[in-house]
């Protein structure tokens, strides 16, 4: 019997659903772009759930091929591109799942998402935490910033982000956050003794990414 190889933690990447953010997409939305899409597995969990007409962009040529087989719609390229070809005021949601670190102007494409935004839209995204305790511990205490494959430090980041910072970008692209949650907590020991002992002060470094849902101003 021939072995089949084990899934790469860049192949999950691709085929993870994210049952953390897909709790978050309203079950009332209509349409929805999901920017990042992958190999479609979250929209597709979007479609099964709310039964909305998904369209999807994707920077991987190979990943957007194998989404066009779950979406709606499929679009591969740079993300401001696709994004600037979109009708406006046409999304009831737009979903961002640990892709905004990945761009060279993450606030400007926040201000061309606005636009596509139909009215009462909302942006859903995952964003990595820098001030993740683990992540962290190897910039104080390993007086290290690694490269790896994915993760926080995953080397195809351009942007780094906190709690505070994330909220910012949102607020001078023109948005209200609405919420803003911790997601994929790591409650091990060390870290949690080190958030009692500072009576909360490393409360956000228990988070490896925040889940930001957020409404344009006006």
């Amino acid at each position: 019997m021939r072995k089949t190889a084990e899934p790469t933690g860049l192949t999950m990447y691709y085929r993870h659903t994210r049952p953390e953010m897909l709790r978050l997409v309203p079950t009332t939305a209509k349409r929805v772009l999901d920017l990042g899409c992958a190999e479609g597995a979250f929209g597709a969990g979007i479609k099964e759930v709310t039964g909305a007409e998904v369209w999807g962009i994707e920077f991987d040529e190979r990943a957007a091929a194998a989404a066009t087989a779950v979406l709606d719609r499929v679009f591969a390229g740079d993300a401001d591109q696709r994004i600037a070809e979109l009708p406006d005021r046409h999304f009831d949601v737009i979903t961002c799942n640990d892709v905004l670190e990945h761009l060279v102007d993450p606030g400007a494409t926040l201000k061309q998402l606005r636009r596509k935004l139909a009215p009462g839209g909302l942006v859903i995204a995952s964003i990595p935490n820098i001030r993740f305790l683990p992540a962290l511990s190897k910039i104080i205490f390993r007086k290290d910033f690694p490269q790896e494959d994915f993760g926080i430090f995953d080397r195809t980041h351009l942007r780094f982000f906190t709690r505070k910072s994330m909220m910012r970008m949102f607020e001078d692209s023109g948005f209200t956050m609405q919420s803003i949650k911790g997601i994929n907590a790591h409650y091990g020991g060390l870290w949690l003794l080190a958030n009692v002992l500072s009576l909360g002060y490393f409360a956000d470094g228990l988070y490896l990414q925040y889940a930001c849902v957020a409404a344009p101003n006006g």
